[in-house]
């Protein structure tokens, strides 16, 4: 294994990162013919973490909304640097904003405009 380690830095990550996902857990390492790595897994949405996911989802898709509304010809890099989010985050929130019937595209992506149908 020491050889392993000096090619890479895979084991040092694993036990400087794996504490910090699972609420201070180490990995465990059994060693036989084989060597066995559990890393133990602690689940991060929980309760009120949940609840809380869902409130700041639900801000969000109202930001996105709101803009559209101020200015339906918004981009998405403008969406995102207004609501704090990735391009990727911004397209993902309004591709479940458009699964839900409450915006549509009107024209082509450069050169049409958003318009929000309802909010549900």
């Amino acid at each position: 294994m020491g050889i392993v380690e000096e090619l890479g830095s895979g084991m040092r990550k694993m036990f400087k990162y794996t504490p910090l996902y699972a609420n201070g857990k180490e990995p465990i390492i059994e060693e036989q013919d084989v060597y066995r790595i559990e890393i133990p897994y602690v689940p991060t949405l929980q309760g009120s973490d949940a609840y809380t996911t869902q409130k700041t989802t639900q801000k969000t898709t109202q930001k996105i909304l709101e803009q559209m509304k101020v200015n339906p010809y918004i981009s998405r890099e403008e969406l995102a640097e207004v609501c704090g989010l990735s391009s990727d985050g911004i397209k993902y929130n309004i591709r479940k904003l458009r699964e839900k019937g409450i915006i549509k595209r009107i024209g082509p992506d450069k050169g049409g405009h958003w318009e929000v149908i309802e909010e549900k």
